[in-house]
């Protein structure tokens, strides 16, 4: 099902944006990097070392892409392996089964990604989100969870930390009407099957059995299910939020159109020189022409969203070819990037209800922009810095190009003149999560170019 959740803008005269986002994987899927640990500077003392290992195969009929957490204590690896390895045979199997339609160009493919933060001061949530793709058009897409009590070294259930009765199952059900009664009694009959994470914000819920697309993320705000939590984990997640800082100023940068073989690697550099992490929505049809270009994004730690495979104003095509226009450019980004593109920017900003439809059906969320740059127009590195200068407040999504040299040109004064300015840079993963906001009626805002 999907949501539509804007971004409130904390400017005068202030006004809303909307981010069209409902299936989305998108909370901690953007930095997929090969080693990620906790801070020790930051973290008690007690937290886990955790880092990354990633597995790779590439045979005439099939790849596999997985990434696994590695800790140094393996018993609480062995629960995580295990689960692996059930999706390597369930995905080996398929292969097997579907071995005369596979080969002469055509492979079944087989990702997992995984991620991992801290809940609270003493628990740890992993996240693995498995998409298989052997001999149908859509893939299977899953997601998985595990939360390790870091104090007693063992995985916990949901009913470990909250009460699960009747009435806080009716606050889950309320989120997702709409859906099959039937199949959301068979989800939530037994909370402890449950794939979820928490933090100070939300209880984020996955159920993987209710859409055919795929999985089904509902996001019940802190406040709605304080009272049902077990005292200490209230109390943990109490300070988290109240850590939080809504006051701070993060915003996000995106760029849109590329890979460009000459724009993308001057915007790469930059990005390393500032440490900022951005979100790139590639043309199908580009990632394809530039592999090399497209696969340094995606090893340079950003998010890739798609963009459709040739920019074509979705509202303005049939539906067969609306489908056609995600789906082939989903393909190309993931067989050069090996990303699962989760997030669609549609071209020019223009969304009908065909587009969510197929945007829900495919299992990806729709996200616009509140600042444009206008670099598409101006062409001119003093101006794309003015504009943007002028309209950004926080929680912005900020578009740019990877297709324009004069945005490259302005890109180290434009993300100077911004830390200055007490900005922080996230994806747009990063952001939704962090500023996902109760806001009323949306507005699109004036979006021809992207």
């Amino acid at each position: 099902m999907l949501k539509k959740i804007p971004f409130r803008r904390i400017r005068w005269p202030g006004w809303v944006v909307l981010i069209v986002i409902g299936f989305s994987f998108i909370y901690g899927m953007a930095q997929l990097v090969e080693a990620i640990r906790f801070d020790p500077d930051s973290e008690a003392s007690s937290s886990p070392r955790i880092d990354f290992k990633t597995e790779s195969t590439d045979t005439d009929t099939y790849t596999m892409s997985i990434e696994t957490p590695v800790m140094e204590d393996p018993q609480i690896n062995k629960p995580l392996n295990d689960w692996i390895k059930e999706e390597k045979e369930d995905f080996l199997k398929r292969v097997k089964e579907n071995n005369k339609e596979l080969g002469d160009g055509y492979r079944a493919h087989l990702i997992i990604q995984a991620d991992s933060r801290q809940s609270t001061d003493d628990t740890y949530s992993f996240l693995f989100h498995s998409y298989q793709l052997v001999n149908d058009v859509r893939g299977k897409e899953h997601v998985k969870t595990f939360t390790l009590d870091g104090t007693e070294k063992k995985f916990i259930k949901l009913p470990d930390i909250m009460t699960t009765n009747d009435e806080m199952i009716q606050t889950i059900r309320t989120r997702l009407q709409g859906q099959p009664n039937a199949k959301i009694q068979e989800a939530l009959k037994d909370p402890a099957s449950w794939n979820w994470t928490l933090n100070g914000k939300a209880l984020t819920l996955y159920f993987n059995e209710i859409e055919e697309a795929g999985p089904t993320r509902v996001e019940v705000p802190i406040h709605a299910i304080l009272h049902y939590l077990h005292d200490k984990t209230a109390d943990d997640l109490e300070v988290a939020e109240a850590s939080i800082g809504m006051e701070e100023k993060y915003v996000a940068l995106t760029f849109d159109d590329g890979p460009d073989p000459h724009v993308t690697p001057r915007i790469l550099n930059v990005l390393k020189e500032h440490d900022v992490q951005a979100t790139f929505f590639m043309l199908g049809s580009q990632a394809e022409k530039y592999p090399a270009v497209a696969k340094s994004v995606a090893e340079s730690g950003h998010e890739i969203g798609n963009h459709t495979d040739h920019h074509k104003d979705l509202t303005k095509i049939g539906r067969e070819q609306m489908v056609q226009e995600v789906l082939s450019s989903r393909q190309k980004i993931m067989a050069t990037t090996n990303e699962i593109p989760v997030m669609l920017r549609p071209p020019y900003g223009e969304i009908n209800r065909d587009v969510e439809t197929v945007a829900n059906d495919n299992g990806t969320s729709l996200v616009l922009w509140s600042v444009d740059s206008l670099d598409w127009k101006n062409k001119n590195a003093a101006a794309i810095t003015s504009v943007v200068q002028k309209e950004i407040a926080p929680g912005a999504i900020i578009l740019l190009h990877d297709v324009h040299s004069t945005t490259a040109d302005a890109l180290p004064t434009l993300l100077t003149t911004l830390e200055k300015e007490g900005y922080r840079f996230l994806t747009v993963s990063q952001l939704q999560s962090k500023l996902a906001a109760e806001t009323a009626s949306p507005f699109y805002g004036n979006m021809k170019k992207g």
